[in-house]
């Protein structure tokens, strides 16, 4: 119910106060706040440092008895007033008592009209219960507390603007396994120490679940202040280790969002906010990580992306299609006197996968989410049955047609992949002889007992083997004497130097496939895309070409019209 105080003047507006402060537990007070002056409850002296019932410079005063963390809120709200922006206050927050301890109040009031035509706050002051506001551990302010002044803000505003940073200790769960959990603990209350002095004047602090904390701004601070404030608080944590003479070392890592003008829920923001955090622990921790759209877009698309491939999966691999690239002898690349037949003699399967909702995928976008998740260990079973399957079915036409398929390392690592192999060549019938499974060899660097071992199986099982992309990063020379490889393909970046690159390059290029040989292993050049490529390559003595140049990735029904030939020998073509 609204009330007309249009006709009454400040002395009556403060007999009414003086009269409702008697019928209530409240602090009721009048505030005017043109001239700074307020009249209140004389109750309000035995709770607060109020030498008088009524006095002047109200606001300094009102701000003296407001605890440190909490004087940038009640100064922006009171000041919010004054300027004409706002027209009520709720606001809750900490007094310091008479003894000096915090005190959460409520702060309500409204502007109302007098016959001075000032502008007049009328409002009371309440004594709230401290449950659930603080964390009993550290003395912040808890995550109901920090929720609350969220809704707050966002409700009165229909918007906010400031700031959130996140911060987490690293591994703090190491630091209570090494040194207990009473120095875990220790730790955690010297990060909340430091939150609460570098949030000072800035934004408020707050403990909330995991073991981390907040530190919010609402009232329009920038990104660069939340990574100033991030820098302040590393300075305090070295500052800290330096106290108790370095006997544990323990970094944070933070994320932040900055917002203008935001109209979200602060549950939306606090997931932009995780994932900034999960960004800086990737990073190497120790880091702060800025919220950044364009990242998280791709981010919630990964995770859309890893929905639809696991329920792509579920519906039997539908989606999943096998494309299939040739290659062909560099001994004899024509089957005809014309160069008109190309002598084909397999192909490498190539994962593909559509959905409705994206339609074709790259493959270097869904791969990684396949091996990120585990994805790939089925999927790989699938490949293996379905290249093994055609490959058996092209050999009825091409006897010696040879079907290569790529291992992924996750795969391998995370699968018992020599059964997986056994299991698709007994179900599909094909002949071990003409199939070649790739491996790529940079993912041994440290363990290249475990790819002889791996290529040792292979062997057993009559299975051809091909290291692929050798030259790309790290590549092993040493070991390949023991792999029992078949053929080493070069990858596409390596052969664009044998054809572009100076006579190191060519150098290089030339000893390596001469190594393959002595070795007893055949040399495929990938990346061949012109007539030119081939000349040039020619002189390196490969044993087969892969490339653009002899055919792009197609489908089955597309590769066995345009590739597989019947009895594919040199006199069927004379």
């Amino acid at each position: 119910m609204d009330y007309n105080f249009e006709n009454f003047g400040m002395n009556q507006i403060e007999n009414i106060v003086s009269l409702l402060n008697q019928c209530t537990d409240s602090y009721i007070f009048i505030f005017d706040l043109d001239n700074d002056l307020l009249s209140i409850s004389s109750r309000a002296k035995s709770s607060f440092d109020f030498s008088c019932d009524k006095f002047s410079g109200a606001t300094e005063k009102l701000v003296s008895l407001t605890y440190p963390e909490d004087v940038s809120l009640f100064s922006i709200n009171i000041d919010a007033l004054k300027s004409g922006q706002h027209e009520e206050m709720n606001l809750e927050c900490r007094w310091k008592s008479r003894s000096g301890n915090p005190v959460w109040i409520s702060f309500r009031g409204k502007i109302i009209p007098s016959a001075e035509k000032k502008r007049v706050l009328l409002g009371s002051i309440e004594i709230l219960h401290e449950t659930d506001k603080s964390d009993a551990s550290t003395g912040l302010f808890s995550e109901t507390q920090l929720k609350s002044d969220f809704s707050l803000v966002r409700e009165r505003e229909g918007k906010v603007s400031g700031f959130i940073l996140k911060i987490d200790i690293d591994n703090i769960s190491v630091i209570n396994e090494q040194y207990g959990v009473a120095t875990g603990d220790s730790v955690v209350k010297k990060v909340a120490a430091c939150c609460r002095k570098v949030c000072s004047g800035t934004a408020r602090a707050y403990k909330i679940a995991g073991d981390k904390f907040i530190c919010m701004n609402l009232s329009g601070k920038s990104a660069p202040v939340a990574q100033k404030l991030f820098l302040s608080l590393k300075r305090e944590i070295a500052e800290a280790e330096k106290g108790i003479a370095y006997d544990v070392v323990f970094t944070v890592s933070g994320g932040a969002v900055a917002f203008l003008n935001e109209e979200a829920e602060l549950d939306d923001i606090m997931k932009k906010l995780n994932y900034s955090l999960s960004m800086a622990k990737s990073q190497g921790r120790n880091t702060l990580v800025m919220f950044n759209a364009p990242d998280y877009s791709k981010h919630l698309r990964e995770i859309d992306l890893q929905d639809c491939l696991r329920n792509s999966l579920k519906n039997d691999f539908e989606g999943f299609e096998l494309y299939y690239q040739p290659f062909v002898d560099a001994k004899k690349i024509y089957l005809d006197s014309d160069k008109t037949v190309t002598n084909v003699i397999g192909c490498e399967a190539l994962l593909r996968w559509s959905c409705e909702k994206y339609g074709m995928l790259s493959p270097d976008e869904f791969i990684p989410i396949l091996e990120r998740t585990g994805m790939i260990v089925p999927v790989g079973r699938w490949v293996l049955r379905t290249a093994f399957n055609q490959c058996r079915e092209w050999n009825r036409v091409q006897k010696e047609f040879r079907m290569s398929v790529n291992l992924s390392y996750i795969q391998i690592k995370k699968s018992d992949i020599v059964e997986d192999v056994e299991t698709a060549i007994v179900s599909s019938g094909v002949n071990p002889a003409n199939v070649t499974l790739e491996l790529t060899e940079s993912g041994y660097i440290d363990n290249a007992q475990g790819l002889q071992n791996l290529t040792e199986n292979f062997e057993k099982l009559g299975v051809n083997v091909d290291i692929d992309d050798f030259g790309t990063g790290y590549s092993n020379l040493r070991y390949l004497q023991y792999l029992h490889a078949s053929t080493l393909k070069l990858d596409y970046t390596f052969v664009h130097r044998a054809t572009n690159g100076n006579e190191g390059d060519k150098n290089v290029i030339k000893h390596i496939a001469q190594m393959a040989h002595e070795l007893n292993m055949k040399v495929c050049m990938e990346g061949v895309e012109t007539s030119q490529d081939v000349e040039k390559l020619l002189v390196f003595n490969p044993d087969k070409f892969q490339g653009f140049y002899f055919g792009r990735p197609c489908s089955a029904v597309n590769f066995r019209e345009l590739h597989v030939r019947p009895n594919a020998k040199l006199e069927t073509y004379k």
